[in-house]
């Protein structure tokens, strides 16, 4: 079981992924905020961070630079949802050198295939840069 912190300022999206995810059999920590989500991993620690690239105030970026910090072990271990536009490729290069990217519209089974990937339960082969292809032909699409 894997124990998983999805953070995103959308509600619905954050229940949907959280619901799918905990089928799956994951234990599913939420926060609606990159700040509320580095209180949550001061706290406990966990495998995987799931984090939306665009929120108000604190992004998905600002999360891993402050995550790495208290966690390092995490190192490896982000998946960040973004919708375009992305940061700028100097922003992002030092994240993709070790994280993942899934564009929006995702569907749920690449979702799924990240969080096996970063944790040494799937395949690894699926460069973060190669993740970042639009997945709306798939079933599951959120």
């Amino acid at each position: 079981m894997y124990s998983v912190l999805l953070v995103d300022d959308s509600v619905a999206l954050r229940e949907a992924l959280a619901r799918s995810l905990k089928r799956r059999g994951c234990r599913v920590t939420t926060a609606g905020s990159g700040l509320e989500a580095l209180e949550v991993l001061r706290a406990q620690p966990v495998d995987v961070v799931i984090t939306d690239c665009h929120m108000p105030e604190r992004g998905g970026l600002w999360l891993w630079r402050q995550a790495l910090v208290v966690r390092p072990e995490l190192r490896g271990r982000f998946v960040l949802v973004a919708s375009e536009p992305l940061p700028k490729p100097q922003s992002m290069s030092l994240f993709l050198e070790t994280e993942r990217v899934l564009l929006k519209p995702l569907s749920l089974d690449s979702l799924w295939k990240e969080v096996q990937a970063v944790t040494g339960g799937g395949d690894r082969s699926g460069s973060a840069r190669r993740s970042a292809s639009p997945e709306s032909s798939a079933p599951n699409v959120v």
